[in-house]
């Protein structure tokens, strides 16, 4: 199932009963594009700005999205998609991507792997390479590595986001004795200049600080990611050093120095 045609599913779901149909399509506009200001949504409906601010402040009553200064963005701590929505989304390939890191994998690595259904399946590869300490929020991950390997996990500790297997932690000094070797992480969306998005600000910190504390950044990403936005900003492609992906990075970026020196592993 592509991500789009679960958006079109969710758009008219039951979290949404009650709404007119501008209220639909303001919530539908911003989980495409993760964000969008009180003047760009009243040009694009026709109508003033304080109707807009009235379907924001209702739509935030309902949780269903957060209302900033001067815009909306999609609301932190709930899953954009839902566990069952993400795991069954491009299974095939997020499993040969997840693959594609035995390469980059070595005995006593410590990892830091990310948030995402796409690292389900890590356990697969970690078996085969004694001595690794996995440092992760994403619960299957350390569930599987735990159950399945011999590997060291690390779990950090925080809330467990409604309806996913993901535990939203707030960066702090409790992480800072970890150097990684390898810092594993998904996006939400990659913007075409280069920025690796996420709907989520808390898991961002956490990304960031896993980042700043790693000898190597990977990011692995299916082609769907390419293109799309989120309002938070996670790092640049220009500070990731491996780009594990089942398409060609020269179609996802405008200008060709956001890969330059950029190792890239596809499948």
């Amino acid at each position: 199932m592509r991500v789009d045609s679960i958006l079109n599913q969710r758009a008219k779901g039951p979290g949404v009963e009650g709404l007119n149909a501008r209220q639909s399509q303001i919530l539908a506009a911003i989980g495409a594009n993760g964000a969008a200001s009180v003047s760009d949504l009243a040009a694009q409906f026709s109508v003033t700005t304080q109707t807009i601010r009235r379907d924001l402040k209702l739509l935030n009553e309902r949780g269903l999205l957060v209302k900033g200064f001067g815009g909306a963005f999609a609301a932190p701590g709930v899953a954009r998609y839902t566990y069952t929505e993400r795991h069954s989304t491009e299974l095939g390939i997020k499993q040969e991507l997840v693959a594609a890191l035995k390469p980059i994998l070595f005995d006593g690595a410590t990892i830091f792997v990310g948030l995402g259904t796409t690292f389900h399946t890590l356990h697969q590869v970690v078996a085969d390479f004694p001595g690794i300490l996995i440092a992760s929020p994403n619960l299957e991950v350390v569930y599987n590595c735990a159950l399945h390997t011999d590997a060291t996990v690390y779990v950090y500790g925080g809330y467990v986001r409604n309806k996913d297997t993901s535990i939203l932690t707030l960066a702090g000094s409790a992480h800072q004795s970890f150097k990684f070797d390898l810092a594993i992480i998904g996006a939400s969306a990659i913007d075409r200049d280069g920025s690796v998005l996420e709907f989520d600000p808390i898991e961002v910190e956490l990304s960031r600080e896993a980042i700043r504390q790693s000898r190597k950044v990977v990011l692995v990403a299916h082609d769907g990611k390419f293109g799309h936005k989120a309002p938070h900003v996670v790092t640049q492609m220009t500070d990731v050093d491996v780009l594990v992906t089942n398409g060609d990075p020269q179609d996802y970026f405008d200008r060709d120095e956001v890969i330059d020196g950029l190792e890239v592993i596809r499948v």
